[in-house]
């Protein structure tokens, strides 16, 4: 009996440590070898590699290889095309900074030398919708899209035809020059909107100088004086665009919307035949360079005029009149309170609801805008069409991340309406097939 339990205690205590081998904590056996892999990290001038026998990437890497279409590196396909195209282009004034940057000289878009691009006379959005839809250029640049409900599709035109590609986000100023001691003066929608419908016309105008704070403050006191002394630029010089404007657009969206102007948002020109608008003493512009140099030469006078244009050497006597945010701050404009109306409006940006002015918050400016470049969705020419995807999607991507927008006075496309501007540019093709996708 005693010998068989003793067997029995010892027949289980062998198996209890067999057990207890075969489950030893996992800890306890050889770790399994990982098979040598590549991680990736794309910086603003390269793309790295790093390989790695660990499960996880180094900091700042990723086991993705990130595609490098619109990065302007090596191996980036927008840098590709098939063959030479030279590329007519014109439209928005508003744009010509930025066209100017990426279409000429040492920053331009080339594709190995490949691309040129005509002159850019920016003749104006409405030159812009007209042109790419007649066929006389490439590329027509528009601070609006091409829609029915905006009233800026051409006639004869099909909407559906074309591809509206955000091209740059930026923001219009209402400019000024009185002179020495007249910087910041404060204008609200309402008084900007009643200067030019002809119903201010001096600047020492009762609600200007009260804006201003008053016949006791110093810029108050000083509009006062004009009145007072009979100076001659007293009397406002109202400047405005005498062709049809995507700034004009932007500008009466503004005044309608935060100025209870009776007038809708309309690009057409806002006086002479017509006479939308009841100004009577004015002075045309033919565009945002020459509305600038209007104000610069024309002491009393007030215009609107793309932001860029008050950064330009030359232009330094062109005054920026302070204007309200939405929640009722003064405001000078910086593209941080651009950035700001974008960052208000969502990035859902589409040629249906496209305006960005007037937007609720704090330190948002109110006059702002992005401009559009409108392209034939069936191209008639393959080397032609395939440099038109690749220059814009180089534009919106490259061109925004790398500086050449902001330094031309832009703020850079949210990561969101980038991402859109190529989705639009994947719906142009020739014979069916999509041209930004094609490695050349």
């Amino acid at each position: 009996m005693n010998k068989t339990l003793r067997s029995m205690t010892a027949a289980t205590l062998t198996v209890a440590g067999l057990l207890a081998v075969v489950s030893l904590p996992a800890a306890a056996t050889a770790k399994p070898k990982v098979k040598p892999h590549t991680c990736y990290e794309l910086t603003a001038t390269a793309l790295k590699t790093a390989r790695v026998t660990t499960k996880a990437c180094p900091k700042g890497f990723t086991v993705t290889k990130p595609s490098l279409q619109g990065t302007g590196i090596a191996g980036d396909t927008d840098l590709n095309v098939p063959g030479t195209a030279s590329l007519a282009i014109n439209g928005s004034s508003f744009d010509a900074p930025e066209v100017g940057a990426t279409t000429s000289g040492s920053s331009a878009y080339s594709a190995g030398g490949k691309v040129s691009f005509s002159s850019y006379p920016a003749a104006g959005s409405g030159t812009g919708r007209t042109d790419i839809t007649n066929g006389s250029v490439n590329i027509g640049f528009s601070d609006q899209p091409m829609t029915p409900t905006a009233g800026t599709l051409p006639s004869g035109a099909t909407e559906a035809n074309y591809a509206q590609v955000p091209y740059i986000l930026g923001g219009g100023v209402v400019g000024y020059n009185l002179g020495a001691g007249f910087d910041n003066v404060k204008l609200t929608a309402a008084e900007v909107a009643a200067i030019y419908n002809g119903t201010v016309t001096q600047w020492s105008d009762p609600t200007i100088v009260a804006t201003n704070g008053g016949a006791s403050s110093g810029v108050g006191k000083a509009l006062a004086a004009l009145g007072t002394n009979n100076e001659s630029r007293d009397t406002i010089k109202v400047i405005y665009r005498g062709a049809s404007s995507g700034t004009t657009y932007a500008f009466t969206d503004w005044l309608h919307q935060a100025g209870n102007a009776t007038q809708n948002a309309s690009g057409n020109v806002m006086e002479g035949t017509g006479a939308a608008w009841g100004a009577t003493n004015v002075l045309a512009a033919a565009n945002n360079a020459a509305l600038a140099q209007d104000i610069v030469n024309t002491l009393g006078s007030i215009g609107y005029v793309e932001y860029s244009y008050v950064l330009i050497p030359g232009n330094d006597a062109i005054q920026t009149a302070s204007l309200q945010d939405k929640n009722g701050q003064w405001l000078q404009p910086t593209l941080a309170e651009i950035a700001n109306a974008a960052s208000a409006a969502g990035t859902h940006i589409t040629p249906d609801s496209f305006s960005i002015v007037n937007e609720p918050g704090n330190n948002v400016w109110p006059f702002a805008t992005y401009s559009w470049a409108l392209v034939l969705k069936a191209q008639p020419n393959e080397a032609t069409g395939e440099a038109v995807v690749k220059y814009l999607d180089w534009e919106t991507h490259y061109a925004q991340n790398r500086g050449i927008a902001q330094g031309e006075g832009y703020v850079p496309l949210p990561a969101a309406v980038q991402a859109y501007a190529r989705a639009q540019l994947q719906q142009v093709t020739y014979n069916g097939t999509v041209l930004l996708n094609q490695a050349s």
